[in-house]
């Protein structure tokens, strides 16, 4: 009966960008695509559950199995369809019924694509404001043989096949976007917008604007404009730096993340985002929660998937091979043909903490590609400070703590922390002892390499 009822379905279903017949109980019957905005459909999905196809949806959020259930239509619903994990299309959908009688046996869904035309326009006007990224890197640019780091991404992997948000944290220099992108890169929102906002650049009176965009005329010069939130609609939005943000717009940021809900400044329309947030920090995010840095709330919807990247310090079995790469990356930028660093060179890399992690050894490297006129990159191609940390080291120690404010305060702390744990029988303790946190506690521990019983 419903293949005999397609025969008549009325031309006006022609306007559609594509659209579905299905059965009564959801199986695709019929499929029909004028228009494809740059995403591959399955060649053939009939006989496929109408949730098979859109793999991210339900039977609550699916229109197709709400018009199903209740026979009565829905119309123009914005809707984020993602096709086999390939790509997210934002579409005005109309569902309706097929009807024999009072018997709903089947269901015709009409999409269209959502403003394509007004997207692409709205993106290129304002893609100087933010770091609009076609996100280039993957999982295999992250060059390490550190078993933590081959575990972090092992864990970028996995998290990129999920639709969770992840959380980033490590010090300055460490990867933390190469991780963003990489997960991104390895997601099925790979071919959608790669966003990146550096929260300590946003001034707390545009914060909202910024995010959520703005209606014209609802403040002097206001026009309609796009937020970063419908910008990277159907794709990844990284906050990046996100304990600088200021805390009162971390409240706003927790609202919209929380209902995928944003509205305009000035504006009546509420707007369906569907956007995964990828948020990094630079410190520990319990330590900046104790530091009022950041929202406890914010932190539990953002962090579902926490993602620690240590410093190069951790890994200097690591620097060989970042040092390779970066020569061959330098090589062809500036039209040279330099083999490697010296012996001398690599004992001191190897000697060096690295403040700036994996930043800094790449930014030595192009340093040392000004200077250098062999192949080798030499030991006075080194800047100073890299080659004199050794010297200033070993005259330090020959001064009294005392007169070292830095190692006076971290040696006292350290006493300090033994001296509560020795009182005590668990770190609950010992942190109500020091009046801290027990995850400040446990993040000094580790920091400091403390053993406790």
């Amino acid at each position: 009966m419903l293949k005999k009822s397609l025969e008549n379905l009325p031309k006006l279903f022609n306007y559609a960008d594509f659209f579905v017949v299905t059965d009564k109980d959801g199986y695709i019957e019929f499929y029909k695509i004028f228009r494809s905005a740059g995403t591959k459909i399955v060649e053939n999905p009939v006989g496929l559950h109408i949730l098979e196809l859109h793999q991210h949806l339900n039977e609550e959020t699916s229109t197709v199995m709400r018009v199903l259930k209740s026979g009565e239509p829905i119309i123009n619903e914005k809707q984020h369809l993602n096709l086999f994990k390939e790509r997210t299309v934002t579409v005005l959908t109309t569902t309706l019924p097929l009807m024999a009688g009072n018997e709903v046996i089947g269901a015709i869904d009409i999409n269209k694509y959502y403003d394509l035309d007004l997207r692409k326009f709205d993106e290129q006007r304002i893609k100087d404001s933010f770091n609009y990224s076609n996100s280039s890197f993957t999982i295999d640019d992250i060059l390490t043989n550190n078993p933590t780091m081959i575990k972090v991404k092992n864990k970028t992997l996995k998290a990129a096949k999920t639709n969770s948000p992840v959380m980033i944290y490590g010090e300055t220099g460490t990867g933390k976007d190469l991780i963003a992108q990489a997960i991104h890169n390895h997601s099925f929102r790979k071919h959608n917008p790669f966003i990146i906002q550096n929260c300590s650049a946003i001034p707390l009176t545009l914060g909202e604007s910024i995010f959520f965009g703005t209606t014209k005329g609802s403040f002097t010069g206001a026009e309609n404009k796009m937020g970063l939130f419908e910008m990277a609609d159907g794709g990844t939005l990284v906050l990046d730096e996100l304990n600088s943000m200021d805390i009162n717009l971390q409240s706003k940021l927790l609202r919209a993340t929380e209902s995928n809900i944003i509205r305009r400044i000035g504006g009546s329309n509420l707007v369906n985002v569907d956007v995964r947030i990828i948020s990094t920090l630079n410190e520990d995010p319990h330590f900046v929660i104790e530091q009022n840095k950041l929202r406890q709330d914010l932190f539990y919807r953002l962090g579902v998937v926490l993602i620690s990247v240590p410093p190069l310090r951790e890994r200097k079995e690591d620097i060989p091979l970042l040092v390779d790469s970066f020569i061959q990356e330098y090589n062809s930028k500036m039209d040279k043909n330099i083999k490697g660093v010296s012996k001398q060179v690599m004992d001191l890399f190897m000697e060096y903490n690295w403040p700036g992690n994996v930043r800094e050894l790449k930014h030595v490297i192009e340093s040392a590609f000004n200077f250098t006129e062999n192949n080798i990159i030499d030991e006075k191609e080194i800047p100073y400070y890299v080659k004199n940390q050794m010297k200033t080291e070993e005259n330090s120690s020959n001064i009294n703590s005392e007169f070292c404010l830095n190692t006076a305060l971290r040696d006292f702390e350290i006493n300090y922390i033994k001296l509560a744990l020795e009182s005590s029988n668990t770190l609950n303790e010992a942190a109500k002892l020091l009046k801290i946190s027990r995850q400040t506690l446990k993040y000094k521990i580790d920091t400091y390499g403390i053993k406790f019983k």
